[in-house]
């Protein structure tokens, strides 16, 4: 037991700059979700920001991190798009902030509205840069599947039942 939640603490959580910690309960309910899904420790790059740390960070004024709503996190040995996943299962995290950057950890928070995004090389960008909505992959791979199984039968391809296979 750590002295925050089961799995996190203070230090993990706190202000790099000065010590300071504000956090909202959401958030880290979200965060010991998600470990619990991922079956893995979730590492916390950031948490809570005061403004001067946010500010000398390139953070983006009035940030989520400066109210105890944010944390930017990683899962090691997933991938991006494994980790978008599974912070979308997370409800805390899919009816807020997810944000997907090219250094290889998200942000997510609890903010009390929808918002996705990528950041790569700097730049502020739509999700679809770096990483595919679950839908999507699913649409993709279910047409791969069609295209595949079409190839077959336009090449005389056998209809027995020990030629099926599930993608």
């Amino acid at each position: 037991m750590r002295d925050l939640s089961a799995h996190f603490s203070r230090s993990e959580l706190q202000c790099r700059c000065c010590g300071r910690l504000q956090i909202d309960s959401r958030l880290l309910d979200g965060l010991e979700k998600l470990r619990a899904q991922a079956g893995t420790p979730v590492v916390i790059h950031a948490g809570y920001r005061c403004p001067e740390h946010n500010a000398a960070v390139g953070g983006v004024p009035h940030s989520e991190h400066t109210l105890g709503l944010a944390a930017d996190i990683a899962l090691p040995g997933l991938s991006l798009q494994r980790m978008y996943e599974l912070a979308l299962e997370v409800p805390q995290f899919a009816q807020g902030g997810i944000g997907v950057y090219d250094g290889g950890f998200l942000h997510v928070d609890v903010r009390e509205h929808r918002a996705r995004w990528a950041r790569v090389s700097g730049q502020y960008v739509g999700v679809a840069a770096l990483v595919r909505e679950p839908e999507l992959v699913a649409t993709a791979d279910a047409e791969h599947a069609q295209e595949s199984k079409s190839a077959q039968d336009s090449q005389g391809g056998s209809k027995n039942s020990e030629d099926l296979f599930l993608l």
